[in-house]
């Protein structure tokens, strides 16, 4: 009985949730539509596992439309009668268990459904050229053939896909290769035929020097990148083998452009898609189906729809031209030869491009490891939380893992945080608490209600904004959710950690620093463990190795996250400029921490 309650209290926290942020109104009358409160793209949940559960539990149902939010804990279901959905919610309610813990299902009818279909108003990026059917089938199979390896000693595994490379080997951790160090293996001379080709369609570039092979089960992709402009040359060639994929192309501008890369096509990147372009692909195992629709002007879109295609076995090869001197391109914006420019007043669409590459996208890559690393709740964040009176909602804004969502139901807890890795781990971190809750948010644009809690805490967060007007918006949105009197707890790193126990006392301070160019700007490389020496930098993750469980020391295995470490009253000035009264400003353990409130 008491379970039943605590299942009824967190559908109706849901439905309100979903309302105020969606606009999408829960019912209890029957409807063709029904929600999945707790199973969507970010727990894992795929159309094809919905198709299971109906072919096993009620199989006499036609196939409903599913429908996923990117990022999102819950997911829709659109069935063709009020009678299809009620035989679905009556038999499933409750009942199914989604993941091997035994977690049920829960859901709630709705009166609407959101479309999430996407209008593509941009064309594809200028220099981008893709030739379909550039290779035969016997072909395909002859490239399959001679590169789908198993367990060959000159490949490597890297966390999304595996990986081999000829020529020279390209570096994950620089993004570029060691042109000194040459492999013994070359391109395979099956390749030869490729370049002929290439002149027959006006391509006239030469034969390339290095080649990256990528082996991408459903399921693995590569976060957004740009290969680096110094050490390869203005073309770069990718050809599809066994399955096709949808690439997204992403502009430092906001532009988005998906583009479906057919198995056996050649894609050619050139001029702004080689230079002035992200490219990624997104770590599922199905993808949407694009539409081209023609406007009565004439001009093309794209329509990304609900419905998707299933991904195979996919073996990409890249080929490249190294080179040695530095990039000329007029594209400055993700170029690593220009000159050195501060991040503070930084373009918002720069600075957002920058925590995208080196907070964002490193955060999903470590963040099962980082949370290994991350048990118990800092003390000081218990000291704050136990002062919480009975009945207050506590924001937890940038959560993580959410090792600080305490467990205890006299506070009604709701964990943020963008990273969709870090909110499956969090998931199972409040999964028994039933006044707890996660929900995904970007703490600059947190689609949440102005005055809606009464205590908010953001722990070690802001330094990851890399300009001051962003790490201002992020307190202004702070100020925003705070009811009137209510009261927040915010920490950042503290530049000074010569008070602290981060560093080792054993290790002298490096006299040179690594330098990596970032959008233009360079950032310092910080030596681990010892006394910060620039405010804006890249601190490096290392990756532990799983199955060797230690710290695996390589280039390719370490990741730089980016973060402006503060100076004494810098927080607290930034906390009184959004009209938030600073009650108490102290160091602590490395970290410089506020209480404020807000009048």
């Amino acid at each position: 009985m008491e379970e039943n309650k605590k299942a009824e209290r967190k559908r109706r926290r849901f439905a309100a949730r979903l309302r105020s942020s969606k606009g999408v109104i829960c019912t209890d009358v029957p409807s063709p539509n029904i929600v999945l409160c707790n199973a969507g793209q970010a727990t894992g949940l795929e159309k094809e596992m919905i198709h299971s559960f109906i072919s096993h539990n009620v199989s006499d149902l036609s196939m409903p439309k599913y429908i996923a939010e990117k990022g999102e804990t819950y997911s829709y279901l659109v069935f063709e009668s009020v009678a299809a959905a009620s035989q679905f919610y009556n038999k499933c309610n409750g009942k199914l268990k989604i993941d091997e813990n035994g977690t049920p299902l829960y859901m709630n009818y709705v009166e609407n459904v959101p479309s999430t279909d996407i209008i593509i108003n941009h064309p594809d990026p200028k220099g981008l050229l893709l030739i379909n059917d550039f290779i035969s089938e016997v072909e395909e199979l002859e490239y399959l053939k001679l590169f789908d390896w198993i367990d060959d000693k000159g490949s490597s595994s890297l966390k999304n896909r595996q990986v081999k490379h000829y020529g020279f080997e390209f570096r994950y951790g620089s993004n570029d290769v060691d042109l000194n160090d040459p492999l013994e293996e070359k391109i395979p001379i099956q390749c030869d035929k490729l370049w002929s080709r290439l002149r027959a369609h006006g391509l006239d570039v030469g034969q390339p020097d290095q080649l990256t092979v990528n082996k991408y089960t459903p399921g693995q992709g590569i976060p957004s990148h740009v290969d680096k402009h110094s050490p390869f040359g203005s073309t770069i060639l990718s050809i599809s083998l066994g399955s096709s994929i949808l690439m997204d192309w992403k502009h430092h501008s906001g532009k988005y452009v998906p583009v479906l890369v057919k198995r056996r096509s050649l894609l050619v990147m050139q001029d702004e898609a080689r230079y002035d372009w992200q490219h990624g692909i997104q770590p599922r195992t199905w993808d949407p189906i694009i539409k081209t629709q023609t406007l009565e002007n004439g001009r093309r879109i794209k329509l990304i729809t609900n419905d998707t295609i299933s991904r195979g076995t996919r073996i990409s090869l890249t080929f490249r031209w190294t080179r040695s001197a530095r990039c000329q391109c007029v594209y400055k914006t993700l170029c690593d030869s220009v000159e050195n420019r501060s991040t503070d007043d930084l373009e918002d669409d720069l600075a957002s491009n920058l925590e995208d590459l080196h907070v964002h996208q490193v955060y999903e890559k470590i963040a099962g490891h980082f949370s290994t690393t991350r048990h118990k709740p800092w003390p000081k964040v218990v000291e704050f939380m136990r002062n919480v009176p009975t009945g207050a909602v506590v924001l937890d804004l940038g959560c993580g893992n959410g090792k600080n969502i305490l467990p205890t139901n006299d506070i009604l807890q709701i964990a943020g945080e963008r990273s969709i890795g870090l909110l499956s781990e969090c998931k199972e971190h409040v999964a028994g608490i039933s006044a707890a809750d996660c929900v995904r948010l970007d703490l600059l644009h947190a689609s949440l209600k102005d005055e809606c809690a009464d205590v908010v805490i953001c722990i070690a967060v802001i330094h990851h904004f890399s300009s001051r007007a962003r790490r201002l918006q992020s307190l202004s949105t702070i100020y925003r959710l705070l009811r009137p009197s209510g009261k927040a707890l915010i920490t950042v790193w503290a530049k000074d950690q010569t008070k602290a126990n981060y560093l080792c006392k054993t290790k002298s301070q490096p006299t040179t620093n690594q330098v990596e160019t970032v959008l233009g700007i360079n950032l310092p490389v910080h030596e681990n463990r010892t006394q910060f020496q620039h405010k804006d930098l890249l601190v490096p993750w290392k990756l532990r190795n799983v199955s060797e469980k230690r710290v695996v020391d390589e280039p390719k295995s370490t990741l730089l996250r980016y973060y402006h470490v503060f100076e004494e009253d810098e927080l607290a000035s930034l906390c009184r400029e959004v009209n938030l009264c600073v009650e108490k400003s102290f160091y602590e353990e490395g970290n410089w921490c506020v209480v404020c409130t807000k009048a």
